[in-house]
């Protein structure tokens, strides 16, 4: 096996858990604008940060799609004895060295899910105030909207 694909293969997974990281911080920010701040439009724009790492997170797993066949595995990733199968592929020491990388990529996955069901749950209880919050900054918006379209946004001072 070509070293230079099972390097690859290595650091995607690291990017991987690097993007879970990434992720896992915008879910506490998350947490905090609906906890702390009950922040909504500080809320959309985690969301739509979070949008653009999870849309890096498909293109991540596009390219392992184009990665497993140069190893020559047919599994789908994630399917039983998948990582096990890629693992000894590696020599013993990169193996290893492949194993803590998905140790800590698993546990990074599994602390992301349950960061990302706290924030369901808070969202639940929070979910009439956050809809009050919306409605304003929507309402809010509108009106600038119609003040700006009325002229109300620009002043030129030679038309006095």
């Amino acid at each position: 096996m070509r070293d230079d694909i099972l390097e690859e293969v290595k650091n995607l997974l690291n990017l991987e858990l690097n993007l879970y990281n990434t992720l896992r911080k915008m879910v506490s920010r998350e947490l905090e604008a609906i906890i702390l701040d009950g922040d909504m439009e500080k809320l959309l724009s985690i969301l739509q940060e979070k949008q653009d790492v999870i849309s890096q997170l498909q293109l991540l797993s596009d390219t392992w799609g184009d990665a497993l066949p140069m190893l020559g595995l047919e599994e789908l990733r994630g399917a039983s004895g998948f990582w096990e199968k890629l693992s000894a592929l590696f020599s013993e020491k990169r193996s290893a060295e492949f194993n803590q990388v998905l140790s800590k990529t698993r546990s990074a996955a599994e602390d992301l899910m349950n960061a990302e069901k706290t924030v369901q749950a808070e969202l639940e209880k929070h979910v009439d105030h956050l809809r009050s919050r919306m409605l304003q900054v929507t309402r809010g918006r509108g009106a600038f909207i119609n003040y700006a379209k009325l002229g109300g946004g620009y002043f030129d001072p030679g038309n006095q």
